[in-house]
């Protein structure tokens, strides 16, 4: 008896979803990082067993309110992704659970509800954990929740466990082997944002979008070429940086987290161009992929 489920990790901003998810793959696949809004899009990551396949939607961290257009898109991914969920894995700090939150969200969940409250390593207060579990409880009226902590990998097998219990039966979506449906160009695309959510500060890791633009495979090195796009000419300076430092320092960076990932050498070529105000311009969302053509 082979089971397969649609799992949609749903949370807020910083609950750990995509770091949960790599604690499950075993496989730094999604981008981590302590700021909003890491997650952009809706990515795939499977998680595969000789008796089951688990096929996880990272998603956005739910925004209450949009700012611009393309958190209206990254909401619609959320609601998308609920959409086709076998079932629901809510990640919620344990620290500050904020269940209060998720008050629209509630009658969008159809199908098996499980919560993991997260972060447990650093709750010190005991007593008051095991009173926000049973308000958790109380207000989503669900038994399947676990004290987790996704960065440690603790108690991840019993998420695991659950969700495999809740699966239908059914034959495996995507190959066996395969640990996302995403393409290499996007996950190495991902993996540059990623570092320049690390490396730079206020509004540029928000105004910024990657692009691979091309991407050829040989057998010794792989060549990338890749574009990094901000919405003005100050912000294309700060990227620069004095001397073009901050860009040889980011393509350094990335580099080395895409040869960790594709366990092969490659040659890394980064560009800036400026596309004015694209996060609230539907076309160059479109172009993104953030909208449906």
């Amino acid at each position: 008896m082979f089971k397969t489920a649609f799992v949609t990790i749903l949370g807020l901003p910083n609950a750990g979803k995509s770091t949960f998810l790599n604690a499950v793959l075993g496989e730094d696949l999604v981008i981590t990082n302590p700021k909003a809004q890491t997650t952009r899009h809706r990515i795939k990551g499977i998680l595969n067993d000789k008796d089951y396949q688990l096929v996880f939607s990272d998603t956005p961290g739910i925004i209450k309110e949009s700012a611009y257009r393309l958190q209206d898109a990254m909401m619609g991914a959320v609601n998308e992704s609920l959409d086709d969920a076998d079932v629901v894995l809510l990640i919620l700090d344990g620290q500050f659970p904020k269940i209060e939150e998720f008050e629209a969200y509630k009658d969008k969940i159809t199908c098996p509800l499980v919560i993991a409250m997260n972060k447990v390593d650093l709750v010190q207060d005991q007593e008051k954990l095991q009173a926000d579990i049973d308000r958790v409880k109380e207000y989503f009226g669900t038994e399947l929740i676990f004290a987790v902590s996704a960065k440690e990998n603790f108690n991840v097998s019993g998420i695991i466990n659950a969700l495999v219990d809740l699966a239908p039966e059914h034959p495996a979506f995507y190959d066996t082997d395969s640990i996302s449906d995403e393409n290499v160009r996007f996950l190495v695309s991902e993996m540059i944002r990623e570092q320049i959510l690390t490396q730079f500060k206020k509004e540029i890791p928000y105004s910024v979008e990657v692009s691979v633009t091309e991407y050829n495979e040989k057998e010794k090195l792989d060549e990338i070429f890749a574009t990094v796009f901000v919405e003005r000419d100050s912000q294309k300076g700060i990227m620069l940086g004095k001397g073009g430092a901050a860009i040889k320092n980011l393509g350094i960076a990335s580099r080395k987290r895409i040869e960790e990932f594709i366990k092969k050498k490659v040659f890394l070529s980064l560009s800036i161009k400026v596309k004015k105000d694209w996060r609230t311009d539907d076309q160059q969302l479109q172009y993104f992929g953030y909208i449906k053509k």
